[in-house]
């Protein structure tokens, strides 16, 4: 993954052509066909295959990829937004990260009542859709005029929208999942998750920054505003791609979606949400 992201980030510089781009993608696809094979054979893999086989574990990593691709990637962007169009220094900038922090915070921690009341799909729905809502509000503030008052209402949306679903994610993951691989499960849809935010976030960053070569100056500010604002819509059309996805789930009947089992899901829901 390391080589793939590699390849995503430095490809514009050393040229897509270049030996070294095409050398890094066909190492890591090698590699990663590789471990496919290694764990396939494996007596005890790290990725028990009758794992691979719950659906709702391998809509959830699609998820926490989604996930981490999009709402994770927002906090990059915010910072650079606040420093180099805001002009906002370190301490400055810190602090306005203290409105989304809290909002996460307590979307978090209202992510499974919501589960147990409404349900996982529903929850899971209802917060993608909140968060796809706010992050087009976010991207259309962002402007190289702007002001943190006019981000906050996108703030306050996305950030529901985030901490509810990375929630609602694992609990996803857990359901169907024996006891005794509850923590496989949720190690599983971290690793899934790892691997969103990285590459989410190389192809975000080449979508920000495409028209910022040789700018200098106010031109500069202008047009790093400009790919903010692109890069952020582009995450609202990804957090909406997500929601068909959420919609797919098929928990089990002893914990249909709209009833699930709190009990049993609790162990996969592990961590904390990006702040």
């Amino acid at each position: 993954m390391t080589l793939l992201v590699f390849a995503l980030v430095q490809g514009p510089g050393f040229g897509w052509a270049s030996p070294t781009i095409v050398g890094s993608a066909v190492a890591s696809i090698v590699l990663l066909t590789t471990l496919v094979l290694v764990e396939r054979r494996a007596h005890d893999p790290l990725v028990p295959r009758r794992l691979l086989r719950n659906r709702n574990l391998i809509i959830a990593v699609a998820i926490a990829a989604l996930f981490m691709a999009t709402f994770g990637s927002v906090l990059y962007f915010l910072s650079i937004y606040f420093q180099d169009v805001l002009g906002y220094d370190a301490l400055r900038t810190g602090l306005a990260f203290l409105v989304p922090t809290a909002v996460v915070v307590t979307g978090s921690t209202l992510g499974a009542p919501m589960v147990t009341r409404f349900g996982l799909c529903p929850t899971l729905v209802v917060a993608l859709a909140i968060g796809a809502v706010g992050a087009a509000a976010l991207g259309l503030a962002m402007s190289a005029d702007g002001s943190y008052a006019a981000l906050i209402p996108g703030l306050v949306a996305l950030s529901i929208g985030d901490g509810v679903v990375f929630t609602a994610m694992f609990i996803a993951a857990g359901t169907g999942v024996a006891e005794d691989e509850q923590g496989t499960a949720s190690g599983i849809v971290s690793t899934g998750s790892g691997v969103g935010a990285a590459l989410g976030l190389a192809v975000l960053v080449l979508i920000a920054t495409a028209d910022t070569d040789g700018l200098v100056g106010e031109a500069l500010r202008v047009a790093t505003a400009d790919g903010l604002r692109t890069a952020v819509l582009v995450v609202a059309a990804g957090i909406a791609v997500t929601i068909p996805i959420a919609l797919s789930l098929r928990p089990r009947r002893s914990a249909p979606c709209d009833v699930p089992c709190p009990r049993r899901l609790a162990p996969a829901t592990t961590g904390t949400p990006p702040s």
